[in-house]
């Protein structure tokens, strides 16, 4: 179906057009991801109060026009405290000092009565919690050292503040409310996943011909309390419990998803955090049922998650296959060894999340997978507020993808355009 271009070795597709850059298609953003501020700020206050007085101050004062944009408060014994903001465009990270005094363990101690003897199994097993009512989440550094009761001294704390964000997906990608197939959420940490998956759940749950369950691994989705944050809409909601036995840590993530189709009777299934075998074969099961399945995963493209031999079945695994003489002859790599897609890939759409206003989407993860392998071109579209663009995507081995959207070219100087191949044909 193709044939290699002489200067990158890349396989131009005859059989489709490509053109990078064209707009695709474009819609109407009224409000794109707007804040629930109210309720935000409610919420944010929430967690103020919780914090060493000296460092609620420095953070109201020096920091109130930036309080929307608050990420993460960090505290460490003999360390400067710092809040960390997040970029309203990009989501890109950048720290700030609370104050220039090293923290001590009084300072620590003030966040004692959130981790209370409630909290200490999960604590210990997951060393974070989140604060009731709210999407915030505390993360606890603790020492290698334990006290006289047997638990470990909390020398670190991280608050990561949670916000209810509407209108993402209407500003991004409004068409993958009305598709039957899976989606699989690729994007590193502070991406806006867990976000996605919000409004995924409160968007499809306003069906009511949809019964819509979160299996909530670590609580971000619906929050921690008893009952789940409105941000989820009307989705069903079930909170997954870990356990530490014998030193090791056990996540019940995929038991509670098999309960999920067994007692819920889902059509869709949204879960955060793929990240084992177990969870992996999870998906498959409910996807060999015919449930639609939105999770979310870390990483940085579609292509690195088939390297991971924990969660390559997701994509559609990989296998390495022995080509015939002829075969590899008409490679221009000549090589007889080749790795291909082992099976059908559970998830039918990718996105992959490369900044809070800047995804990219793989609409057929079978034809991306295997002209992943198959050093080919391979169209997708980079989504942005109210607007969809081609792009060309090309395979870096072990690497992921890298695009072209015709005026950044890739660094053999071709676009990936239909014109380039028909260029290199002549």
């Amino acid at each position: 179906g193709g044939y290699y271009r002489g200067r990158g070795g890349y396989q131009g597709r005859q059989q489709e057009e490509r053109h990078p850059g064209r707009v695709i298609r474009t819609w109407d953003v009224k409000d794109a991801s707007r804040n629930r501020d109210s309720q935000n700020l409610k919420e944010l206050e929430a967690l103020l109060r919780q914090l060493p007085a000296p460092v609620r101050q420095r953070l109201q004062e020096q920091y109130s026009n930036r309080l929307r944009d608050l990420n993460e408060i960090y505290l460490q014994l003999g360390r400067w405290p710092e809040a960390v903001f997040a970029d309203p465009g990009t989501g890109r990270l950048y720290r700030e000092p609370l104050a220039q005094v090293n923290c001590e363990q009084s300072d620590i101690a003030l966040f004692s009565d959130m981790f209370s003897a409630t909290h200490t199994g999960s604590l210990l097993a997951t060393r974070r919690i989140g604060i009731d009512g709210t999407l915030h989440r505390l993360s606890v550094i603790l020492s290698h050292r334990t006290s006289q009761q047997g638990i470990p001294p909390v020398i670190g704390v991280t608050a990561r503040v949670g916000k209810t964000v509407e209108g993402t997906l209407d500003a991004m990608a409004p068409d993958l409310l009305q598709t039957s197939a899976s989606i699989l959420l690729i994007g590193r940490p502070n991406s806006g996943k867990t976000t996605c998956l919000r409004e995924f759940a409160r968007r499809l749950s306003e069906d009511k011909n949809l019964i819509v369950v979160v299996v909530d691994k670590t609580c971000e989705i619906g929050g921690d309390g008893m009952v789940p944050h409105p941000a989820i809409g009307n989705a069903r909601w079930m909170p997954v419990e870990s356990l530490k036995r014998d030193g090791e840590l056990f996540n019940l993530q995929h038991e509670r998803m098999r309960e999920a189709v067994e007692n819920q009777s889902p059509h869709v299934v949204i879960v955060d955090e793929i990240s084992s075998r177990t969870e992996v074969e999870a998906i498959r099961t409910m996807v060999q049922r015919g449930i639609r399945i939105i999770a979310a995963v870390h990483g940085g493209s579609l292509p690195m998650l088939l390297h991971d031999p924990e969660r390559a079945a997701l994509a559609g695994g990989c296998h390495t296959v022995l080509l015939s003489g002829e075969e590899a002859n008409r490679r221009k790599d000549k090589q007889k060894s080749v790795l291909m897609r082992m099976h059908e890939p559970m998830f039918g759409m990718a996105l992959e999340m490369q900044e809070r206003n800047k995804w990219v989407l793989h609409r057929n993860v079978r034809q991306a997978v295997d002209c992943y392998f198959r050093r080919q071109y391979i169209g997708a579209e980079e989504l942005s507020p109210g607007v969809a663009r081609e792009v060309v995507a090309r395979g870096k081995f072990g690497e992921g993808f890298e695009y072209s959207d015709g005026s950044n070219p890739f660094p053999d100087g071709s676009t990936g355009s239909t014109a380039d191949d028909k260029t290199d044909a002549s």
